[in-house]
């Protein structure tokens, strides 16, 4: 004889709260699950489950449909996962830490000097009845910086010569300024990761 098993894949013994129920059609939603298979997935079906109300088996009347009773099935024997058993949120909260980090590292960056963009430092040599002297000046295609002397911007700032503090965080602020756009070059990237992260649950 063949062996009767739940038209909806139910754990019989679960849903029954009876351990020793091995037997499919000793439950009490045998002849309802066997005819809801012809029901569509969204027609209503009532299932028979009991639970335990202070040590005591309590049948209660559930009100479903096939695809909901699917998602109950799977939830209770399928090995359901969610996005903390696999890692999602595990790596959400490392990407937090992560921002905060750099966010602290930016703030470091405050009271030191960042070069604007498409300037650089270049050096030069000036020659003079003593000799040949080595000089370095910051220089930009527009006029965007203050000037020493005259009331307009200007597109040089002279920084003397190359042991000069001038001249040395100067050429530290092109390296900090390189750094922090190479920061939001790859921020763009990650927001754009991000993004179609999210879109991929929509």
């Amino acid at each position: 004889m063949p062996r009767k098993i739940c038209g909806l894949g139910f754990d019989c013994a679960s849903m029954m709260l009876q351990p020793g129920l091995l037997d499919c059609g000793e439950c009490l939603n045998y002849k309802t699950c066997g005819s809801a298979i012809k029901l569509s997935p969204d027609e209503e079906i009532e299932l028979i489950r009991m639970r335990l109300l202070e040590r005591e088996r309590i049948q209660e009347t559930l009100r479903t449909t096939r695809r909901e009773a699917a998602i109950m099935m799977l939830m209770a024997r399928g090995c359901p996962n969610n996005a903390h058993s696999l890692g999602i949120t595990t790596q959400m909260e490392a990407i937090a830490e992560l921002v905060e980090q750099l966010r602290e590292q930016l703030n470091n960056l405050e009271g030191h000097y960042v070069a604007p963009l498409g300037c650089e430092v270049h050096h030069y040599n000036v020659k003079r009845p003593s000799g040949v002297y080595g000089y370095n000046k910051l220089t930009a295609s527009e006029s965007i910086f203050e000037p020493s002397e005259k009331q307009q911007k200007v597109k040089v700032v002279h920084l003397s010569h190359d042991d000069d503090p001038r001249n040395t965080e100067a050429r530290l602020g092109i390296e900090r300024r390189n750094q922090l756009t190479r920061v939001r070059t790859l921020l763009a990237t990650t927001v754009e990761l991000l993004l179609e992260a999210a879109n991929t649950l929509d």
